[in-house]
């Protein structure tokens, strides 16, 4: 392996997939069977086609409807969720369609026809309803991305099969991401079926990267002993052994207690909380981030500044792990601390981070009145951050979420006030990069992710 191997070479590796299948017409259904490690880095290339950043011709479209095992209520939820997109009332202004009638785009005026029944064959239909009415649209295809689930979630085998059955009709694709080791859509490669296999190195990737900050250390030492055992208990965490992670681990935090620094101490239980993370363990994950909490607040109390990055990031693993355990209210409790903590620290980014989980827990819990006031809270915070920053940030998300709270509220005089403060905020083109977030991604009161 060349020590250049890079995470940017393993996203080319990705797109030179995508190019193989690109161009067939007849396909429906492309799977990326992926390794855990490698799901992210696939995510985050379907977002790049998702946006005007990306490199093929398809439109991209992510559905966030989580699927629970029954397959009428999941395209129920579909079907809900693509309507919700054209559910803007208040003011024509806010309506995507009123976007692509500014860019002389609109050929013929479109709403979805909600007294179709909401099935995934209707779905098919609609949307290709929807892209007759875009000009320039005939040679383009729609591409409907299903996030991954949790890897013990349930099977979508059954669903997909029966989608493909009933007929996915031409000018409509389908992909989704599976687990290579727990695999939830088990169909074999076909016309309509194309499975991407992707090979990635993206632990050599990242390992190239720190090595740069270790070649210059000598061998012996416990300070570099304990640098290539994090290493080592990271590489565990792609084998998911269990009883070799144990073992691992524990050569790690008995290196950090011989180096006799508290910082090393905590900074090995957080990394030990992440390796157990990535392999699906969540309760000694849990019990690791617990440890390095206790011990990073003590440096905090201390004045030690090398305790708040520490348990930040680790406050951040323990709520991940409660949302997946959907212990949605602790997890709400951690980001709360978040924020307080982060204030306390003049740490804008993060109180404006703390603030915005909460708000989107409470959004799921379907708490709207709690959830618009802590999008707000996270929305004061990041006033705090520079203009650039704000508008390359998940500040984005916070202000499509009080955007959308606000017009289900049905408030006009907050939604004006909200408008302006966005163009303040923003800038006068603060629409076009708040409404793409709002209308695919924080209108759904349960969002598909690796934690829930």
């Amino acid at each position: 392996m060349e020590a250049t191997t890079s995470i940017v070479q393993e996203y080319f590796k990705l797109q030179a997939l995508w190019e193989e299948i690109s161009k067939d017409p007849d396909w429906r259904l492309a799977i990326w069977v992926a390794a855990f490690q490698d799901v992210e880095i696939v995510d985050k290339f379907m977002e790049v086609e998702r946006s005007p950043l990306g490199a093929f011709d398809d439109i991209f479209f992510r559905f966030e409807s989580p699927y629970q095992g029954d397959d009428i209520a999941f395209e129920q939820s579909l079907w809900h969720e693509y309507t919700g997109w054209f559910d803007e009332q208040l003011d024509p202004s806010l309506d995507i369609l009123s976007a692509l009638r500014n860019d002389g785009m609109l050929k013929t005026d479109y709403r979805p026809d909600t007294t179709l029944t909401p099935t995934a064959f209707n779905l098919w239909k609609e949307m290709l309803r929807f892209k007759g009415s875009i000009e320039g649209m005939d040679d383009i295809r729609f591409c409907i991305y299903f996030p991954p689930t949790m890897p013990d979630g349930h099977k979508l085998t059954g669903w997909f099969s029966a989608v493909l059955n009933d007929g996915v009709p031409a000018g409509i694709r389908l992909t989704t991401i599976d687990f290579a080791d727990k695999r939830k859509v088990k169909l074999a490669a076909s016309s309509r079926v194309k499975l991407l296999m992707p090979e990635l190195n993206m632990a050599e990737a990242i390992r190239n990267d720190m090595n740069k900050d270790s070649d210059s250390f000598d061998t012996v030492s416990v300070a570099n002993q304990f640098r290539k055992q994090v290493r080592t208990v990271l590489d565990c965490a792609l084998k998911k052994d269990s009883r070799l992670m144990d073992r691992e681990t524990g050569i790690l935090l008995s290196l950090s207690k011989e180096m006799g620094d508290p910082t090393a101490r905590i900074t090995a239980s957080m990394i030990a909380a992440q390796a157990y993370y990535s392999i699906n363990n969540p309760d000694t994950c849990e019990y690791y981030a617990d440890e390095a909490i206790t011990g990073s607040e003590a440096l905090i109390d201390a004045g030690d500044p090398a305790g708040y990055p520490v348990w930040k990031a680790s406050i951040l693993l323990k709520a991940a792990v409660l949302s997946g355990k959907k212990e949605r209210r602790k997890a709400i409790a951690c980001y709360n601390r978040l924020a307080d903590e982060a204030i306390r620290q003049t740490d804008a980014y993060m109180t404006m981070e703390g603030y915005r989980l909460c708000a989107h827990l409470y959004n799921e819990l379907w708490e709207t009145d709690q959830a618009l006031d802590h999008a707000l809270l996270s929305l004061a915070a990041g006033e705090y951050l520079e203009p650039a920053v704000r508008r390359q940030s998940t500040f984005l998300h916070a202000a499509a979420l009080a955007l959308h709270l606000i017009r289900k509220e049905g408030s006009y005089d907050k939604l004006e006030i909200m408008e302006g403060q966005l163009a303040e905020w923003l800038g006068d083109d603060w629409r076009d990069i708040v409404e793409t977030d709002d209308l695919q991604k924080v209108k759904q009161h349960r969002k598909a992710s690796p934690f829930s």
